[in-house]
């Protein structure tokens, strides 16, 4: 057996490459031992007991339990990307793969592994075909589409998920369109199932409830009380888009006729993601937004610059919220950050979705 390590300080975690077009991160610098294994979830503690593990697993909630078996999921597939790399038969398509490892790695770094020294070695392809790309980035993008889910929630550790499963699903994807566009196309999305499930089985889908206090929707902390988690995520995803809305009504009306035109084919489609986002809540909510969008001093002279950093705070607050939200509700938030991931990956300013603190 393997003793369990410490979690990796950020300047120790291995290093993340810059994928143009996906968020920087307010990654969690600790959430968990550092530990990966390979059994099925459902016999986990029997397990444990068994063989004996340090105190610190063995008494593992259930929350780190299922933490744990995701961090494997990712660890054993970045190890298989890391190998197809080595025998890629283009040099794009081995770049692609080596940053699907690399992402697939820091997840796992991220989240902490178990893996016992009895355990086999994670089988690794002897040769490239396409029928091999497409057997792991369809791995790779299944696992993105339902993370698990959780008896406690802890908006962090939600967020971190979220980011990991987007970003290995959008590499999965460039990987395989190198290979094959149409069959990357089909792929899954990430988060596209629903919320995942846990040894304890279903998890019901969270209530998301009418917000009263318009201070829970300042900064991106997590609110005091466990139970308003997923309420106030999905509540700052709303605000940060009707804030955003704000600055493009803003900025159209003082641009040129041609400007104005886009900016309003911006606020259409963003509008419509809003109706869908309200839409989930309670019948009888009042908008509950913050009380003015203030523009940075001078704002009306950069109203381009405002109105970027509003989309990257939407797009955060899309990506926490698809991360802290299970079923339905996840999966609806999830097409809505795809939206809005996808559009910030064209431009050229976005920043990446996973970034470590060397960087």
């Amino acid at each position: 057996m393997t003793e369990p390590s410490p979690h990796p300080a950020p300047s120790q975690q291995p290093p993340a490459k810059r994928a143009p077009g996906w968020l920087a991160p307010a990654l969690v610098a600790s959430l968990a031992v550092a530990v990966t294994w390979g059994i099925g979830v459902t016999v986990f503690r029997g397990a444990l007991v068994d063989r004996g593990l340090p105190e610190v697993v063995a008494d593992a909630t259930q929350d780190q339990q299922a933490q744990w078996v995701y961090g494997s999921q990712l660890a054993d597939l970045g190890h298989q990307a890391a190998g197809l790399a080595t025998l890629a038969e283009t040099p794009e398509i081995s770049a692609a793969l080596t940053d699907l490892s690399t992402s697939l790695s820091q997840g796992a770094a991220l989240l902490g592994e178990l893996r016992f020294e009895d355990q086999g070695a994670v089988a690794l392809a002897e040769s490239y075909s396409p029928e091999a790309l497409e057997t792991l980035t369809s791995a790779v993008a299944a696992l993105s589409s339902s993370i698990p889910s959780f008896e406690e929630p802890d908006m962090p550790r939600g967020e971190t998920l979220a980011r990991i499963a987007f970003q290995i699903n959008s590499d999965a994807r460039n990987a395989l369109s190198l290979g094959d566009e149409e069959q990357a196309a089909s792929l899954p999305n990430a988060l596209s199932a629903g919320g995942g499930t846990s040894d304890q089985g279903s998890v019901e889908p969270p209530s998301v409830a009418c917000l009263t206090d318009h201070q829970l929707l300042e900064g991106t902390n997590a609110p005091e009380d466990p139970a308003l988690v997923e309420s106030v995520a999905f509540a700052r995803a709303l605000d940060r888009g009707y804030a955003l809305d704000y600055t493009l009504q803003l900025n159209a009306a003082r641009s040129s006729k041609s400007s104005a035109k886009a900016l309003e084919q911006q606020r259409i489609e963003l509008n419509t993601q809003l109706r869908t986002l309200r839409s989930a809540l309670p019948d009888g909510c009042a908008d509950l937004r913050s009380a003015a969008y203030d523009l940075p001093e001078n704002g009306l002279e950069a109203l381009d610059e405002a109105a970027s950093h509003a989309a990257q705070d939407y797009a955060d607050a899309l990506v926490t919220a698809a991360g802290n939200l299970a079923g339905e509700r996840q999966a609806s938030v999830a097409s809505i950050a795809t939206e809005v991931l996808i559009d910030q990956q064209k431009a050229l300013d976005a920043h990446p979705l996973l970034i470590t603190a060397s960087e």
